[in-house]
C-alpha cells in the first residue's frame, strides 16, 4: 500500500514546464493542417444504463468475500452502508448532497435541494438510474463501466474476449478499464468537467471543493477501498498512468475552455468571461500584506498580475510530453504548439473569446493525436516492460522542471505549478519502491508534502487554501527540489 503522504495536497495543480522552456516559436497559422486522429471514448455512448444491483448476483460480483475476485460489487457496496476507515466515495456520492455542506452550497445559489438539482446530479448519481435507487446507488457501476443495457447480458461470454476495446466501447458503450485512456477520459468529465458539467466559480465560492484531478494520486489514495485489482506490474502502471493522466487532464480542461470561450463569444449573458475556476485560485487568493506576496519573477512570460491559466494541469504537462518515449516505447512526443499558442493567448489580462476559441479547438485537435497514439500504443498488445530507471528519469525532469534553469530558485511560485510536480514526483518515488529502493529521494518527497500541505487551523481541521505559502515556505520547496534533482542525477 502507498504511504498517505499526499493526503492532504491533493484535496485541492505550464508554467515551468519542460515543453515550454525551449525556445519560443511563433504560432502555428491558424490555417495550418491539423491532426485528424481521436481516441475512441470521448463521445457518449448512445444506450441506456441500468441500475448497480444488475451487477449484485452472487454468481456476478456480489460473491460477498470482500476484496476478492466476483466480489467487486460486494467490495463497493460495502462501504455505502458501513463506517469503514477505507471507502470509495463514489458509493456515497448521492447521500453527500444531503449533508450541511451541500444544504449550505444550495441556498448560497438558490437551490432548495441540491439532491433534485440536475446541475449536481450530473456528477453525484448515476445517470439514467429511478430516484428510489440514487440513494444506495452513487456513482454506480455503469457511471465508470459505461451504460450496459447492451453490454451486460453479453460480457460474460467468452466472445467477449475476442472484441477489441474499440468495438466494446464503440458498439456496446463499454469503457475498456484497462485502456488508461479510455479509462482517465471517462473519469475527467466528472472530475475536470466538459460541455454539460462544470464546477465553475460561482460554485467554489459558494463552498463547493475546487476540482483539481491527478489521477495517480486518486487510484493509490490509501483511504480508497480499491474493488480491483491492477494486471501490470506497479512501476510501469504508475508511470503510464502518471503520463495519461497529464494528457488526459490537459485535454479536459483545455476543451472545457473551448467551451467557455464560445460561449462568451456568443454573448452568453451566464458565461463570465474569464471563468476564474480556470485560472489559479491563490493568484488571487492570497495574502496582501507583509511583503508575502506570491510573484512569478522566474517565469517571465505570464505576465505579472495574471493569473496562470490551468496551471494545475499544464505545470508538469511538458515533461510527460517530451518523456512520452521512455513510458510509451514508439510513441513520438508530441510538439503541442498549439497548446503553447493558446496559452499565450491566455497570458493576456483580458484575452479575446472568439480567438481563444479556434486556438484552443485546435489545440483540442493536437492532445486528440497524442491520446489516439497512447491508446493504440496500449490496445496492441502487452507492451515492453519498462527500464528500471525510467521512474529515476521522471522524477529527475520533474525535479528539473520545477526550478529555474540555473536551479537558483523555483520556474513557477504558483503553489498549484509546484504541487503539480511534486504530486508527479510522488508517483515516481511509489513506482521506484519508495524508501527500500530510494532512500535519497525520502527526505525531499516528504519534505514538498510537508511544505505543500494545507495547514492545520485546530484538531481535526485544516485550511481549505495553503494558507502561508509565501517566501519562506517557498524557499523550503525550492530546496527539497534541488535535493530531489541531485538524488536523480545517475546512480
Amino acid at each position: 500500500m502507498r504511504s498517505a503522504l499526499v493526503v492532504g495536497v491533493v484535496m485541492f495543480g505550464v508554467a515551468g514546464s519542460g515543453l515550454f522552456k525551449r525556445a519560443e516559436v511563433p504560432p502555428p497559422p491558424l490555417d495550418a493542417p491539423l491532426p485528424t486522429a481521436k481516441p475512441y471514448g470521448l463521445a457518449k455512448p448512445p444506450f441506456g444504463t441500468v441500475s448497480s444491483t444488475s451487477c449484485a448476483a452472487a454468481s456476478c460480483h456480489g460473491g460477498g468475500k470482500l476484496d476478492t475476485p466476483r466480489s467487486e460489487y460486494s467490495t463497493w457496496a460495502a462501504t455505502a452502508f458501513t463506517n469503514r476507515k477505507l471507502y470509495d466515495p463514489h458509493s456515497t456520492a448521492y447521500r453527500v448532497l444531503f449533508n450541511d455542506d451541500s444544504v449550505r452550497i444550495g441556498k448560497l445559489l438558490g437551490i432548495k435541494e441540491p439532491h433534485k438539482e440536475a446541475l449536481c446530479l450530473k456528477c453525484h448519481s448515476t445517470e439514467g438510474v429511478k430516484p428510489e435507487e440514487a440513494m444506495s446507488e452513487g456513482v454506480g457501476c455503469t457511471a465508470c463501466h459505461g451504460p450496459a443495457d447492451k453490454w451486460l447480458d453479453v460480457h460474460m461470454l467468452p466472445e467477449w474476449k475476442t472484441l477489441s476495446n474499440e468495438t466494446k466501447y464503440t458498439d456496446y458503450g463499454f469503457v475498456p478499464g484497462k485502456n488508461l485512456v479510455a479509462r482517465m477520459t471517462n473519469c475527467v468529465t466528472c472530475h475536470v468537467g466538459d460541455a454539460d458539467r462544470e464546477v465553475n466559480h460561482d460554485l467554489i465560492a459558494a463552498g463547493h471543493p475546487r476540482l483539481a484531478f491527478e489521477y495517480t494520486r486518486f487510484q493509490f489514495n490509501p483511504t480508497y477501498r480499491h474493488h480491483w485489482d491492477e494486471v501490470m506490474p506497479q512501476p510501469d502502471f504508475e508511470v503510464r498512468a502518471w503520463t495519461v493522466g497529464q494528457a488526459v487532464t490537459l485535454r479536459a480542461a483545455t476543451d472545457l475552455l473551448r467551451v467557455r470561450a464560445e460561449r462568451a463569444a456568443a454573448g452568453d449573458t451566464k458565461t463570465p468571461w474569464p471563468e476564474f475556476s480556470g485560472l489559479s485560485c491563490y493568484a488571487c487568493h492570497q495574502s496582501v500584506t507583509g511583503g508575502d506576496v506570491g510573484r512569478d519573477a522566474a517565469h517571465p512570460r505570464r505576465p505579472a498580475g495574471v493569473p496562470g491559466w490551468e496551471l494545475w494541469s499544464n505545470a508538469a504537462a511538458g515533461v510527460a510530453a517530451e518523456l512520452c518515449p521512455d513510458a510509451f516505447p514508439g510513441v513520438a512526443p508530441p510538439g503541442l504548439r498549439e497548446l503553447a499558442a493558446l496559452r499565450k493567448l491566455m497570458q493576456k489580462r483580458s484575452p479575446d473569446p472568439k480567438a481563444v476559441a479556434v486556438r484552443a479547438k485546435r489545440a483540442v485537435a493536437e492532445l486528440d493525436a497524442w491520446l489516439a497514439a497512447l491508446q493504440t500504443a496500449q490496445d496492441k498488445g502487452q507492451m515492453p516492460p519498462l527500464a528500471l530507471a525510467a521512474p529515476r528519469r521522471f522524477a529527475h525532469a520533474l525535479a528539473a522542471n520545477a526550478l529555474s534553469a540555473d536551479r537558483a530558485m523555483l520556474a513557477d511560485y504558483d503553489w498549484d505549478a509546484n504541487s503539480a510536480h511534486y504530486l508527479g514526483a510522488a508517483a515516481m518515488y511509489h513506482a521506484s519502491g519508495g524508501r527500500a529502493n530510494e532512500p535519497k529521494w525520502s527526505g525531499p518527497i516528504f519534505g514538498l508534502a510537508n511544505e505543500l500541505d494545507f495547514p492545520k487551523r485546530k484538531s481535526g481541521e485544516r485550511f481549505d487554501s495553503p494558507a502561508g505559502f509565501g517566501d519562506a515556505k517557498r524557499a523550503r520547496v525550492r530546496d527539497s527540489f534541488r535535493e530531489l534533482f541531485d538524488a536523480t542525477s545517475g546512480r
